[in-house]
This record gives C-alpha cells, structure tokens and sequence, in this order.
C-alpha cells in the first residue's frame, strides 16, 4: 500500500481503532512526536542533516511496525508472536537510530573511522528493518531490487565482463550504508525528513478541515454540465487532490469511489469509467505546484530552484489533462453520454460560501505567495499549516461549530499525517539504499553507457530506449521511487547525447510515472478496475488511448524543449498551440470520432501526424494544422447538411 493510500483515509487504514489499546496511547505518542517534530524544524529549523535525519527515520519505523496491525495473520499464536516481532524491530529501529545520533561527531568530523562491533550489528540490523518496513508500506518491488543490489554488490566480482566489478566485503558495505553519508542517512532520506514530510502533514490537515469535499464539489461545478460531465469530474478532482499527493492509486481510491459509480450510473461503460479515473489521477504527480514529491526530488538531483521545476511543468501538465479533456468529449459524443442533471449538482452558492472556500483559498494562496516570495518551500508549508489549522478552529468558534470535533478531525489528520510520512520514509530511505549501491558498484553508468552504445549516438533511439529502461524500473514502484531509479540510469545517458539535464530529468519522470497505467503492472489501473467491477485489461487499454499525449510528452520535451519554457516567448507559445493540435489529433483518432465516426485507416492516419508534432518541423507542423482543419470543417459541415463525412 502507498503512502498516499495511507494518506487518504486519514488514518483509517492504518488499524489504529482496531490495533490492541496497550498500543494506541503508544502510537499516539509515536505520531504527536514525529508530526511535531517535522513542524517545528520546518518553521524554527532543522536539526544538523544526520540529526534530522535519524530522528525522522526512527521514529517512522517504529510507527511502521507498531502500527501496521493489518498484517497479522489471524490465527491467535501467530498473531501474538507478530505483535512481538514487531515490538523488537521497533525497538532496534530506535535504538539504531538513537546511536546515530550519540555517534554524530564521530562520523561526521573523524576522516579515518575504526568501525566498531557495534556499528557493524546495528547496521546490518537497520539495513534488514529497512527492507522489511517498505515491504510492508510499498509491497515487494523495491525492496527485491535493493536485496539484488546488496548480493551484487558483495559478489558483483564474481561476474564476468562488463557488469563484474572488483567487489566490496561485508564490513565495507555496511560501514558505507549505516556510518556514511551517501547511504542510509544520504539525500533521499535528507528529502523525506526536510521537504517530503511536511507536505504530507500540509496534505492531511487540508483534506481533514473539508477540502477533499469543497475539491469534489468544485468539480462539480466546474465540468459536471459538460458532455461526458462525470468523466470530466473525474478529470478535474483528480488533478486537484493529485497536486497535493501526488500518488496515483491514493487519487483513484479516494476520488474514483465517488467518479466511477456515477459515471456507471450515468450509461458509461465500466472499463471507459475506470480508464478515466485511472489516467486523470495518474497526472497528480505532474500537476504545479506541488506534484507530490516529484518536483522536491528533481530540484535536489539537479541541484535547482524548486520553482523552476513547477515552471516547467506548467505546459505538459495542461497539455496533459487537455488531451484528455478532449478524448472523453470524443467518446461522450460518440457514444451519447448524458451530462449531470441540474439535481446533481451543488449550487455555487453553497461551494463558493466564504466561509467554506475562504480558509482553503487562504491556505492556497499563503503556501504560494510564500514559495514565490523567496522562502523555502519547507517554511511555506509550515506557513499554511498554521494558516489553514487557525481558520478551521477560529471559523468554529465564531459560527457556532463542533469545536470538540474540530479537535477531533485535527486529531484524525495528525494521525493521517504520520502514516503518510511512514509510508513513503520506508520507500524513499529503502530507495536511497539501491541508489547508493547503484553509484558504489558503477552498475548505473554500466547502464547508461550500454543505452547510447545500443542507440549508436542516435538521439531519437536513445530517448525511446531510457523511456523503456524507466518504464520497466517504474513498474510496480511508487511514483518517488521509479523515478529515482530512473534518474539514476536513465538520465546521465540522456544527458551523454547532449540533452540539456533538466529535459533528460523530464522525459525520465514522465516516462516512470506510465507505469501506473502500462501492463504488465499498471497499480492505477488495477485499483480503477477494482472499483469498477471490471478486467483490467480492457481498463488499461482505455487508458492508453486517453493518455496518449503522455507517452509523447518525453519526445517533445526532447524536440520542442519550448513546452518547458527552454526558449524564447515566440517559441514557447508556438509549441503550446502545436500540443493543442497534437493533442486534439490524438483523441480524435484515438476515439475515431469528431462529428462522425472514422474509419481505423483515417484514426492510424491522425494519430500519427499528431506524433509527429513531437519533431519540431515547420512542415511537418503545418501538415498537422491542415489535417486538423480538414477533419474539423469536413464533419461540421457533413452534420450540418445532414450527411456522412468521407473521412
């Protein structure tokens, strides 16, 4: 399960209610402390990084092993010896962690560190909780892949060739993962104690004092009048909760209970309701400002301002959402979806009170106008929690509200927020264990460098074949962690064929996030087709064709680097209405319907001229225009007199 998914149900399904009360105060304890923790050092500062960092890690294990009752197996004697086994490995966890910090100085100032017998066993002994917690949070993916890089990494000169390497003993191993500062304790985990963590907490305090509801019914009103209005609902809910969580399956859990029920009930077909949900929720992670963790952790990699990452991001992500606006007014008018009644609907009136849209306009825009104003983005979550908790509690004292409930709800989102962090600590500090191993061992440049070979120096070859490599690494992964490893090898060969490294760290992220909605593993869409009582197959067909633009997102960055404003204003503007054109090329002939349906040659014929908008060519761009105006005016004026379009 994702931390988002965590997230989502602030704190329900985690088993807090249900786990043995010996353990609640405990885990109360457990979360106040790590919650607070990570607010006050984001508003009054942090910790030193190793401090800070083992603090986080600590803590957030011991919540993980403490508070993950689900995975006890029923039976009484097993269940008993879980409790525990978990009880011990949340308390190594601290214990590992609190040596850390006694040993600080030690590792951080000492050039030649003795490593003692204690470090050694309390190193192996993080190394293997680690491994177990982010099967626990995450499922069996990257741990698999973390345990394949210790065996290579320690038997790696056993292989012959290029991938064998001279090899490193046990206690080297572990001394660069537990006493270093590129292993355990490196970046990654320095991302999810700082930046990561805090916009969870921002997260769960925004959906528990009503946004998840004030969000639904905005899109409500904003696309349920539409053709194909629940669709469009669907669309636009997901990309707002996606810009808090960023997690794919957390959106389609939580918006797509209340998106593909309606749409069933509406006349739409279940794999096409399903495919909605799943692809609008799949671009949560690419939607500014927030996109989850993505942006924190491509702003760190390359070493950039956070904001330049949410500039450029800006473009894809509404040529994104629309092709697929337009793909599901295609199939709306194709197949005759009726809109929401009027009944429906809630009335804006009721959404647009002040006082219920006031306190999250507010928040929203004390969060930007901070990010903007210069401070980091860790003080300005810190600023809209304060800033989003005061109204909630101050709007209850002066109409009258619940305050006992209040409380209650803010208690809720404290709990939320620490399984949140929980869930994606494991996964970012397991991440940062194969990360480290992947740069000790030299296994990523290995890769890399057998990507250009494989391409010949050709461009177009080499980004087809890291769009591949990252989206086999993103398989099964969360969203952080397929594009960390993705990075890690996909990116530094992209970069070797001269493409800028913020276009290469683009074409990596997003071709790592299709994961969630390509087979064999597509988690997006396996959770969609739950919901919609439906095969997943036919789910993620359907998903394919409305996210097409997409998949071709990586080649235009490449081509038409202008979509994330690496050019001049003229250019720039030219290369969104070109991804307009391409987009709407790209749903017609996905859905083979404007006015009229299509014949399969004419839909192949327009899906690739709309592909071929990727490649930057004035002829080729105006070809596209032609085509567009051809199909346009053809089926417009066929309806119009009554007739059949010869298309």
């Amino acid at each position: 399960m994702s931390s988002g998914e965590i997230l989502k149900t602030e704190g329900e399904d985690s088993g807090f209610d249900t786990m043995p009360r010996l353990y609640q105060p405990l885990m109360w304890v457990l979360c106040m402390a790590l919650v607070f923790f990570q607010i006050y050092t984001a508003g009054f500062g942090q910790f030193p990084p190793l401090s800070q960092r083992a603090v986080h890690v600590g803590l957030g294990l011991a919540i993980v092993f403490l508070g993950f009752v689900r995975f006890y197996s029923h039976a009484d004697g097993h269940q008993k010896l879980a409790r525990i086994s978990d009880v011990v490995f949340a308390a190594l966890a601290i214990a590992a962690t609190v040596y850390i910090l006694t040993q600080e100085i030690r590792i951080t100032e000492s050039f030649n560190l003795a490593v003692q017998p204690l470090d050694m066993a309390l190193g192996t002994i993080l190394t293997i909780i680690l491994l177990v917690a982010a099967w626990r949070t995450t499922g069996p993916a990257l741990p698999v892949l973390a345990i394949v890089m210790l065996l290579y990494t320690l038997f790696g000169q056993y292989i012959p060739g290029t991938w064998g390497h001279p090899g490193f003993d046990f206690q080297y191993v572990i001394e660069h993962l537990y006493l270093g500062t590129e292993g355990i304790w490196g970046t990654v985990t320095g991302l999810s104690a700082n930046l990561i963590a805090i916009f969870i907490i921002f997260g769960a305090f925004l959906m528990a004092t009503g946004a998840a509801q004030t969000f639904m019914d905005m899109a409500l009103i904003a696309a349920g009048r539409f053709p194909g209005g629940a669709a469009k609902v669907a669309t636009v809910s997901s990309a707002l909760f996606g810009m808090l969580n960023g997690a794919a399956v957390a959106n389609v859990a939580s918006t797509g209970a209340f998106t593909i029920p309606a749409m069933k009930r509406l006349g739409y077909k279940s794999s096409f309701a399903g495919a909605v949900e799943a692809t609008a929720s799949s671009g949560g992670q690419i939607t500014p400002p927030i996109m989850g963790a993505g942006a924190f952790v491509m702003a760190e990699l390359l070493s950039v301002p956070y904001l330049d990452i949410v500039y450029a991001a800006i473009i894809p992500a509404f040529l994104f959402y629309a092709c697929v606006w337009m793909s599901i007014d295609v199939e709306a008018r194709r197949e005759d979806m009726r809109s929401f009644d009027e009944t429906e609907l809630p009335t804006r009136k009721e959404v647009l009170a002040l006082g219920r849209i006031g306190p999250l306009v507010v928040t929203l825009a004390v969060l930007l106008f901070s990010m903007f104003s210069g401070n980091t983005p860790t003080l300005a979550a810190f600023y809209a929690i304060c800033t989003n908790v005061g109204l909630y509690l101050l709007i209850g004292i002066f109409h009258g509200k619940d305050i006992k409930q209040r409380i209650l709800n803010l208690q809720k989102a404290v709990i939320a927020a620490a399984f949140g962090i929980t869930g994606i600590l494991a996964l970012l500090v397991t991440a940062q264990v194969a990360l480290s191993l992947i740069g000790l061992t030299g296994s990523g440049i290995k890769l890399s460098e057998m990507i250009v070979s494989i391409g010949d120096g050709q461009l177009f070859i080499g980004v087809l074949l890291s769009m591949a490599v990252a989206l086999i690494l993103g398989m099964g992964m969360p969203t952080t962690a397929a594009y960390l490893l993705a990075a890690a090898v996909a990116a530094p060969a992209l970069i070797s064929l001269d493409v800028d490294p913020l276009v290469a760290h683009f074409v990596v992220f997003y071709s790592a996030l299709l994961s969630a909605l390509t087979p064999p593993v597509c988690t997006a869409v396996f959770t969609a087709a739950v919901i919609a009582k439906t095969d997943w197959w036919s789910v993620s067909l359907v998903s394919i064709r409305l996210a097409l633009m997409k998949y071709l997102m990586p080649l235009f960055f490449v081509f038409r680097p202008a979509v994330l404003l690496e050019a001049s204003a003229i250019e720039i503007v030219w290369s969104l209405v070109m991804g307009l054109v391409a987009s709407m090329l790209l749903a017609i002939g996905g859905g083979r319907f404007y006015r009229q349906r299509i014949s399969l040659p004419i839909a192949l014929f327009l899906g690739v001229i709309g592909a071929l908008v990727a490649a930057n060519q004035w002829w080729m761009d105006v070809i596209a225009i032609l085509v567009l105006t051809l199909v346009v005016v053809t089926q417009r004026r066929a309806v119009w007199l009554g007739k059949k379009a010869k298309i």
